[in-house]
């Protein structure tokens, strides 16, 4: 499937809360080594509980990692977030390329009943070369564009041009993560009353894969069926609703024609996309 870098801008949910962080060994990028671990991080707003565990489900390639987060109503609340990830993780914590110049991941997300999901991706570098993050006082701590994610499953580029500094003049200000003996990583997770569809109020579960810096756009591996917009292996009138959400959001499967463009084009091209079927 030929996709195009999204990033979509959302408005920031604005939420804070204490991390647990533990000693990490290092994190494939493809999540298929039985070492490897990512850890809960916080939980936040109405969520009732939060599991991540190793999957054998082919997202990206190989293995995977399975989020179960039981979103639940809150009459405090307004939002609901989670934040997973590996921090201060040795050399390979996360997939980086020296020459790396997108952030990538993949992500299977259900199509729920009511509401939305965005991702927000950090990443920390040591810049003393020391072997120990530290974003307030002596490394680089970046910050992505919330991005809306789509039903099915889906490789969400982001340039790392758009990535924000969050404490300029902290570290070297060069977004350069394969550089230093360690590296961290979070992966924030949020959904919202002031999101269209309001906020998810039902356990769900996400797999993850493929998460990492590289050098340019990365697409799924052997997967040829665009009509298959919603990534559950089959064609189905389920297709068209996720078709119209990520034209919605400007999201990856939109581009049917495959120009690199998100355009009404696409509902033409997704129609015989359709009819064709898939192998």
């Amino acid at each position: 499937m030929k996709l195009v870098q999204r990033a979509v801008m959302f408005v920031s949910v604005v939420s804070a809360g204490a991390a647990t962080v533990h000693a990490q060994p290092v994190l494939p990028s493809e999540f298929d080594s039985p070492s490897s671990s990512l850890d809960r991080l916080f939980a936040l707003g109405g969520v009732g509980s939060f599991q991540v565990s190793q999957s054998s489900e082919t997202i990206f390639a190989g293995g995977s990692y399975q989020l179960n987060i039981a979103f639940n109503s809150s009459g405090i609340f307004s939002f609901s977030s989670v934040g997973l990830g590996v921090l201060n993780s040795g050399p390979g914590g996360f997939a980086t390329d020296p020459a790396g110049d997108t952030f990538s991941i993949t992500v299977r997300t259900p199509e729920p009943a009511v509401g939305g999901l965005v991702l927000t991706v950090t990443l920390r570098d040591d810049d003393n070369n020391d072997g120990s993050i530290d974003a307030g006082d002596d490394d680089d701590e970046w910050i992505s564009p919330p991005i809306e994610l789509s039903p099915g499953t889906a490789i969400y580029n982001i340039d790392l041009s758009l990535f924000e500094d969050i404490n300029p003049g902290v570290g070297n200000d060069v977004p350069d993560f394969a550089n230093g003996p360690v590296g961290a990583m979070l992966l924030s997770f949020e959904t919202s009353t002031s999101m269209p569809g309001g906020r998810i109020e039902i356990p769900v579960a996400l797999w993850i894969d493929h998460a990492g810096v590289y050098v340019g756009e990365q697409t799924l591996p052997g997967n040829d069926c665009l009509a298959d917009t919603n990534g559950d292996g089959l064609v189905s009138p389920a297709d068209f609703s996720a078709w119209v959400s990520a034209f919605n959001a400007m999201a990856l499967e939109c581009d049917q024609n495959g120009d690199s463009v998100c355009s009404p084009a696409d509902f033409s091209a997704w129609v015989a996309n359709f009819n064709t079927g898939c192998p």
